[in-house]
């Protein structure tokens, strides 16, 4: 059995991520690039001779004229480890006016051309060809309710240097899928991303972006394999299907209770945890994925000072600062002089005084 994973482009000339799993849980293919519904449908082909399960991204049933999909609804109403999801909504009349395709329609159309033994059905149980439509959010929720949201995508108004962390923090919960069952044993090969993440290009970026779409879609169609998911929706009028891990968060068949922080901390603090009966994952960091870090770290320990008032919380504050000066090379002597300069040109706060207007004419 093959397991393919498909985040596809709603248009022609956009890049698609294609990622297939084998029955070893072993990536064997993932990459991002035009592909024409032909070229996909060929992959597919190629990879489901011993059979196949497709995990798309995309509308693959628009019946509806106007208005949204039934399952687009379903799946936004109900509550999933107590979250609710956002769906991209569409009506047949949509998507011809703004992509000119029901693209998802033809590539199903394409793949069972090739082969008509594929049937697009939510009920997967049996069959050895199968195509599925799924969607990488709900995917990450129904896998890691306790780090979502994840909010990797570029989207308008959201910096990237913003997006990248977040897609560091999805890279490294990717791989915690090695202890899960069914198991994905070389994540690392093809998604160890995440020191060099931040010097990405936006394009380089939305290549790491379609690829890891494609790999959990895979992953999705993989665990579906297993375990029995979530339908919303119907056969006649579309449906999206998601895996829903058990809320206890069951790895490799055993419980686990997990905690994600993806936060810079002390030298010491994974022998504490570790002495306190608990297992740390960690990653040693540098460059600008660690000044990032830092940053964020500041603002914690700041917010943590406003909240509490207490001296310890100004020293963690000065013990980040410290360790930005390192970062940047400059000596705590360095860092006084600058600070004395400071006073010497403006002086400091002991007299206690408060601004509250300046009167004046304004001139440009």
């Amino acid at each position: 059995m093959r397991y393919i994973g498909i985040d596809l482009a709603w248009t022609y000339s956009k890049e698609s991520g294609i990622c297939i799993i084998d029955d070893n849980g072993m990536i064997i293919y993932c990459e991002s690039k035009v592909f024409t519904d032909q070229m996909i449908a060929s992959m597919v082909e190629k990879h489901a001779q011993e059979g196949a399960i497709v995990g798309i991204d995309a509308p693959l049933i628009v019946n509806n004229e106007t208005g949204s999909r039934y399952c687009d609804g379903a799946i936004m109403r109900e509550k999933i480890h107590g979250e609710n999801l956002s769906v991209f909504t569409c009506s047949k009349r949509f998507m011809l006016k703004h992509f000119g395709v029901v693209r998802g329609e033809e590539v199903v159309k394409a793949i069972t051309n090739k082969v008509p033994a594929f049937s697009l059905t939510g009920d997967i149980r049996d069959k050895k060809h199968v195509i599925i439509e799924t969607f990488p959010t709900g995917i990450t929720l129904g896998l890691f309710p306790d780090a979502f949201p994840v909010k990797y995508k570029i989207k308008h108004k959201v910096e990237l240097g913003t997006t990248k962390m977040e897609m560091g923090r999805m890279v490294n919960l990717l791989k915690r899928l090695s202890g899960f069952n069914p198991p994905v044993h070389n994540i690392e090969d093809f998604f160890n991303h995440s020191s060099s993440i931040q010097a990405m290009s936006k394009k380089e970026f939305k290549n790491l972006e379609d690829r890891l779409d494609a790999f959990l879609c895979a992953y999705a169609a993989y665990w579906l394999a297993n375990h029995k998911g979530k339908v919303f929706g119907d056969e006649q009028d579309g449906f999206i299907t998601i895996p829903i891990i058990d809320e206890n968060g069951v790895h490799g068949g055993r419980s686990k209770s997990i905690k994600v922080y993806n936060k810079l901390i002390r030298d010491k603090i994974p022998q504490i945890i570790e002495d306190n009966g608990k297992k740390a994952i960690i990653e040693k960091v540098s460059g600008q994925e660690y000044l990032d870090l830092l940053s964020a770290k500041l603002g914690e320990e700041l917010q943590e000072y406003l909240d509490s008032q207490s001296v310890e919380e100004l020293a963690n504050l000065v013990e980040v600062i410290y360790a930005i000066l390192d970062y940047k090379g400059v000596s705590r002597q360095e860092f006084e002089d600058i600070r004395e300069g400071k006073v010497e040109e403006r002086s400091a706060f002991r007299d206690k005084l408060m601004l509250r207007e300046v009167i004046g004419d304004c001139h440009a």
